[in-house]
Parts: structure tokens; sequence; C-alpha cells
């Protein structure tokens, strides 16, 4: 039995969960995917799943063999695409992830572009508002906004997404309208607890240079949807990416404050684990999603 094969058997086998959805995937008897574990099992002397009536798990030996699947498997790609000259397009399923409020306004939508593009690549997408680790969850491709918080993963940057303060009009109209940075210190602020420092909120302007202000409030998340949630409830005043507050803006439900200072931008990066080897399938990707920033707002795009 091809061993490399079975190892892409066995790669889906540990991302689905279940003999039944890779048999459904690649048109394969759930026996002939049971042979490839097994085979693979028998090969290297040890068990790689737990398998019971319900569920599968992998076994710690699995677990190992799994990344090392991965690796392997991608390399493999890797190098049919560069001694192809590119002439061979990217192949196999592309395990993504993201925010679902990212996902939403920019990744669904240019995802029939880049599968008509490319029609040898799947995606499977985890839209998580929390942050995951990748290489448990065998994923190849994250989109992170704002600070990172695993320095062990690669990470490129594709974009930046302005900062802007919001509040709804209830809450203005009870509490007043902040006119400068050191306003806000009197005021309910609601706090992104992600940051290195969340209290201290930072601007600039050219009348006034930088400035600081140590804020406060008594609610705080660790997601930006939970912050736009909060801040149409008059809550309090938030910092938000322009993009996340942009339809509340249109339609009056936030009011945009200190226009005349501006706030450090966030990045927008393309996470991966760290390998020798970027598949073609991640490569294409972040490609196509830059050109899609550009087309939606060049401001937001980077270059290089």
């Amino acid at each position: 039995m091809d061993v490399m094969q079975s190892m892409a058997v066995f790669r889906r086998v540990a991302e689905a969960g279940s003999f039944s959805a890779v048999a459904r995937e690649t048109a394969m008897s759930q026996s002939s995917v049971s042979k490839h574990i097994a085979a693979l099992e028998e090969r290297l002397g040890t068990k790689l799943l737990n398998r019971s009536t319900r569920q599968l798990n992998l076994t710690e030996a699995g677990k190992e063999y799994y990344h090392y699947c991965v690796r392997i498997l991608n390399d493999f790609q890797e190098a049919e695409a560069s001694v192809g000259k590119g002439k061979i397009l990217p192949t196999g399923t592309l395990r993504l992830s993201s925010t679902a409020p990212f996902g939403r306004k920019f990744i669904i939508p240019m995802l029939g572009d880049f599968l008509n593009k490319y029609p040898d690549i799947n995606i499977d997408y985890l839209m998580e508002d929390r942050y995951i680790d990748l290489v448990k969850q065998g994923v190849d491709l994250a989109i992170r906004v704002g600070p990172l918080q695993d320095s062990s993963l690669i990470a490129r940057k594709i974009g930046s997404s302005r900062r802007i303060v919001v509040a709804n009009s209830a809450y203005l109209i009870k509490h007043g309208f902040p006119k400068t940075p050191a306003d806000l210190a009197k005021h309910e602020c609601l706090i992104y607890s992600l940051l290195k420092s969340p209290r201290d909120w930072f601007f600039s302007s050219t009348q006034h240079g930088d400035e600081s202000v140590r804020v406060s409030g008594r609610f705080k998340a660790s997601s930006q949807e939970a912050l736009v949630e909060a801040a149409l409830s008059g809550l309090g005043i938030a910092i938000l990416c322009d993009w996340h507050a942009e339809e509340h803006l249109q339609r009056g439900r936030l009011t945009l404050l200190l226009k005349n200072y501006a706030l450090s931008p966030y990045d927008i990066n393309a996470v991966y684990p760290e390998r020798r080897f970027v598949p073609q399938k991640v490569k294409r990707f972040i490609d196509h999603l830059r050109v899609h920033l550009n087309q939606r707002d060049p401001l937001m795009a980077h270059q290089g």
C-alpha cells in the first residue's frame, strides 16, 4: 500500500474525526480508509487512533505522527509546484481560521473567485472569535487582526486596519461628548483585554502631538465583536476597527468621536506554523486576499 497515500488518508481522518467523513470526501469505502490506517499502524508498530462506536481520538503517537504527515505532504506539494515552475496548480484542503467578523466582511466575499481560480483546492474554514492553537488544530493559515499572541508562528503582514473611537447616542446624551483624549478619563470606556496595556489609550494629532490617557470601565472583553455590541448597548466608549463599525456609523447607531485624533492601526497578519516550505495553497490564498483588500480599500492593503 502506498505510504504517501496512507499518510494523506490518516491526515484527513485526524482532521475530520471519522472514517465515514473521509470515505465520503474521497469516494473510498470505509473499509479502504480503515486499511490505510491499519497499514500505517503495522508499519510503525504503534497505535495511532483510539476508536470507539461514538468517537475517534488520536493517541499521543498519533498526534506526533500527524504533524509529521502535515509537514511531509505539504513539502511534497511544494516540491511539485516548485519544479513544475508554477505549471502545477495547488491542490488539497486549506484549513483556514479567522474571527467571524473578519471572515464575513472580507474572506467569504472573495472565496468564490479564489475557488474558481484554483479548482483543486478545498476550504475547511474555522470561524473562531478566540485564538486557537494552529498546530493542535491542524490549521494551515490564520488571518489575525491586532496584537499577536504566539511568537512561535510565522507572521506575514498583509494589511492594516484603521481604528476609531465610537459610542452610541444614548450614552453620549447621558454622559456628554469627549472633546479631547484627556476627557476619556471621566467616561466609561470599553476595554479590549487582549492588549498588553488595555487601559492605556494612545492618540496623535498634528496640533497636539502624541497623547496618552489612562481609561477605566466596568466592561472588558477579548472580542472586538463583543465591544461592538457593548457600544451599541450604551455601555460606554469603544475603540474599534473602522470596518467593524462602518455599517453602524452609516445607520446612525454609533457616533464617531475625536475625529481630529488618530490611533495607531492594527496590523492584519497572515499567520502560519513554522515550516521549511510554505505550501502553494497558502501562498496563493495570501496573495489573493491581499489583492481583495486592496480592491476594497487601497489604504488597507500592505504591499510587499
